[in-house]
């Protein structure tokens, strides 16, 4: 702590623990002001609040988790700048955050959505028609998306402008890391069907990363020679080259401009600032669960549920586990939970989503195509088991893992 002064912490966040016990990292003024200004970025670059009334409806969860109570803090930190900005605190609670935007939205003229995406999507799912029609956008942090998945919810709000729909790069340790901007959004939506342009940015792999801007003067990035970020921020608790362990590369806004233009896209090189920093995230090693020592991640699963065949049964949410089952033998086991409105699933959903994981392994995951490859009979189909909404593994809680067994 600098100064060795424990009292300069304004507020204490915990992680999620995810990939351990939860720590807890202070946040000072200076991380407010941070906070007010990276969701004043993203409020004007992607939303266009401007001078709009809008009602910012928080359903992070509110405890110690950073997610709640920083974008509590940073919705107030706009209203003090002049913005007609109200905040609501609905949290996780999924009824709760539809009559907020029901009830309350009509009285605004834009109404700014924030949550986890799993949860953003059953709030979406479950809004009655007339909510759905209001001038709505949406704020997302704590797992990455898939374009297909943010087309998705764009239908759902009935809107076309990508940026709608913003992804933050946040964490416990330091708030907001980087966010996405209408080019960051452009660029990995062009991404998504150029192929070369795609092998030039994020290595050719099956599954888009994430990728943000940041701003280097409040979070300084590079990346050692592992592949791990490093972050360098300035607060309550200095980070100093501090390893987050995630994984990805960090591009400045010269060597960016150049790769768009080589791969033909001078339409977005243009838009490019030569003074910039981005920061393209592919994932964190400890997030995976291990099937025949092959390492098994969330993101290579995820787009299975993006299908339009199955994306209005299933939440989006699913827990993969590749220990061994009662023969010893290692079986990659995927719970799924169905939507809010599917009581009854189809008798093919199980087997139609079976193949849609194995496809998404097979197009994502080499370890998993060898793998396959070597064997002839079904030891590496994964056994999808389907769940009610909010039951089993995907009881109410405050962050969801996409990875271990059945809790």
């Amino acid at each position: 702590m600098l100064d060795g002064d424990i009292a300069l912490a304004d507020t204490w966040s915990s992680t999620s623990g995810s990939t351990g016990k939860p720590t807890f990292f202070p946040r000072n003024q200076e991380a407010l002001d941070d906070a007010a200004y990276f969701y004043r970025r993203i409020f004007d670059e992607c939303f266009e609040i401007g001078n709009h009334s809008t009602l910012f409806v928080v359903c992070f969860a509110m405890g110690t988790w950073i997610g709640g109570t920083y974008s509590h803090q940073a919705g107030h930190g706009l209203h003090r700048l002049g913005y007609r900005v109200s905040v609501t605190t609905p949290g996780i609670d999924v009824g709760a955050a539809v009559t907020n935007v029901a009830e309350l939205g009509p009285h605004y003229e834009k109404v700014v959505i924030a949550g986890y995406p799993p949860l953003v999507k059953d709030v979406l799912d479950q809004m009655p028609d007339a909510a759905l029609a209001q001038d709505i956008c949406i704020l997302l942090a704590g797992e990455g998306i898939a374009e297909e998945w943010r087309s998705h919810l764009l239908e759902r709000i009935g809107r076309r402008e990508s940026e709608r729909v913003c992804l933050i790069y946040g964490t416990a340790e330091a708030g907001v890391m980087g966010h996405e901007t209408p080019l960051t959004v452009a660029v990995r939506r062009a991404a998504r069907t150029d192929s070369t342009l795609q092998s030039k940015l994020f290595g050719g792999a099956g599954t888009l990363p994430t990728f943000v801007q940041v701003d280097p003067q409040r979070r300084y990035a590079e990346v050692d020679e592992e592949g791990y970020l490093l972050f360098t921020i300035d607060g309550a608790l200095p980070l100093i080259r501090y390893r987050i362990n995630d994984q990805g590369d960090v591009w400045d806004g010269q060597r960016l401009r150049n790769a768009l233009a080589e791969c033909g896209r001078g339409d977005l090189a243009s838009r490019v600032d030569s003074d910039g920093c981005f920061v393209v995230l592919t994932g964190r090693p400890d997030v995976a669960t291990t099937f025949y020592s092959s390492n098994i991640y969330p993101s290579q699963i995820a787009p299975a549920f993006d299908d339009p065949s199955v994306t209005r049964l299933v939440t989006g949410k699913f827990c993969a586990d590749g220990s061994p089952g009662e023969d010893h033998r290692p079986v990659l086991r995927i719970d799924v939970e169905l939507s809010a409105g599917t009581r009854t699933a189809p008798a093919d959903l199980a087997d139609a989503l079976v193949d849609l994981c194995r496809t998404e392994l097979l197009r994502n995951n080499d370890e998993f195509r060898t793998l396959s490859a070597e064997h002839d009979d079904d030891r590496t189909t994964p056994r999808v088991t389907l769940h009610l909404y909010g039951t089993g593994p995907f009881r109410p809680g405050i962050k969801h893992n996409y990875v271990g067994g059945t809790k």
